[in-house]
């Protein structure tokens, strides 16, 4: 994937910016607060029509502004050209695609393929587990779009389960008949374990996958020899055989039909899933992992992505490291510079004068960003 031009209309910082990009490695420099990630934001939104830094769309309409526009030409490896534009208003987003409309966002999220790094992904190795099954749910989504029936159906029966929770088990001194209750009650319990069940199974099938991916970019980002990662899924249903997570996952919520009574939701199933990265050693690296360690296996994560995105869409996505380079030692520097140069069109952000000396001789174009202006440097 290659974004061959890029228009921004009162987004951020930007009053309005016209760029041509080159393939290869792109550089933007400048000071902290000019825009760099602004222009990443910017092109994630265009894959994901979300932002990474916010949820709410009206932070990123310039002040004063009435609307937002971005507007990018991209082409894939087949050479097809792809053009988009889209507009923030009022707290609503809306997709042309090729001249069309989007009826359905689901629809158009994976045409245009990227993945990005920003200061925040360390949270993928330390944040809640909620970041990480959001993560693996978007990979899921981008590849394979129908799966947001399956998602629904699970969101829409757990919630209707809470609420049913809460009626068959009201406040102490409360009582009422819960015969039609408990009856829908068990309606709604089998959708969740049937939608809930698959939805563990896609997730398992894609951590596998991803984890032998992951391990020998992580083996080559690392500096410490002989260091291992590994990705694990956890849940609290078995996972082996696939085909019997079903049946399991009715055994334990089954199982939990007591405390769930005095907590009055719903404790078990996908939504208290996590993927864990492990240490060789079998230890969870986000309690016993350095820093260092943490970051590499944040990076090499999201390279993990490139490659399953390369293999599953036959096209190279578009890759962004946000002040990916800070705190890295000179040998991690040149191992990521090496395997991101692997892809069609890579951006790399970064502050510091000596990182752009480091880099600037594997770079296809340095752009200097200042003052809602972007520049060749």
């Amino acid at each position: 994937m290659h974004l061959a031009a890029l228009t921004l209309r009162d987004y951020r910082n930007y009053r309005i910016l016209e760029l041509e990009f080159p393939r290869g490695v792109i550089v933007l420099t400048g000071e902290n607060g000019a825009g760099k990630s602004n222009l990443l934001e910017a092109i994630h939104y265009l894959s994901y029509l979300k932002s990474f830094r916010t949820s709410r769309d009206k932070e990123i309409v310039r002040f004063g502004a009435p609307y937002a526009v971005i507007d990018a030409r991209f082409s894939d490896e087949q050479s097809h050209d792809f053009e988009v534009r889209l507009v923030l208003k009022d707290g609503k987003r809306f997709v042309r695609f090729n001249g069309d409309d989007v009826q359905k966002f689901q629809d158009y999220i994976g045409k245009l393929h990227s993945q990005f790094f920003f200061p925040g992904d360390l949270g993928i190795v330390t944040g809640d587990p909620a970041l990480r099954r959001e993560v693996l749910d978007l990979e899921l989504l981008r590849l394979k779009p129908q799966l947001t029936k399956v998602m629904n159906h699970f969101r829409r029966a757990r919630e209707q389960r809470n609420k049913l929770l809460k009626m068959i088990h009201p406040q102490p001194g409360v009582t009422r008949d819960n015969r039609e209750l408990q009856q829908s009650f068990t309606a709604f319990s089998e959708q969740m374990v049937q939608s809930g069940a698959q939805l563990v199974r896609e997730r398992l099938g894609i951590t596998r996958v991803l984890d032998g991916l992951f391990r020998p970019l992580h083996r080559q980002l690392a500096s410490e020899a002989g260091e291992q990662v590994t990705l694990d899924y956890f849940s609290q249903v078995t996972l082996d055989p696939p085909e019997g997570i079903a049946a399991s996952y009715g055994e334990v919520l089954a199982a939990a039909a007591a405390s769930e009574s005095s907590l009055r939701y719903t404790s078990v199933g996908p939504h208290r899933d996590d993927m864990l990265f492990r240490l060789g050693d079998g230890r969870d690296l986000k309690r016993f992992g350095s820093q260092g360690q943490m970051r590499s296996a944040a990076l090499a994560f999201r390279l993990a992505l490139c490659e399953l995105s390369r293999q599953r869409m036959k096209d190279d996505p578009i890759l962004m490291l946000d002040d990916a380079l800070s705190e890295m030692d000179d040998g991690r520097k040149g191992r990521l510079m090496e395997l991101a140069g692997r892809y069609s069109q890579v951006f790399i952000t970064s502050a510091s004068a000596r990182e752009v000396g480091q880099i600037k001789r594997a770079a296809g174009q340095v752009y200097r960003v200042a003052n809602g202006r972007v520049e060749p440097y």
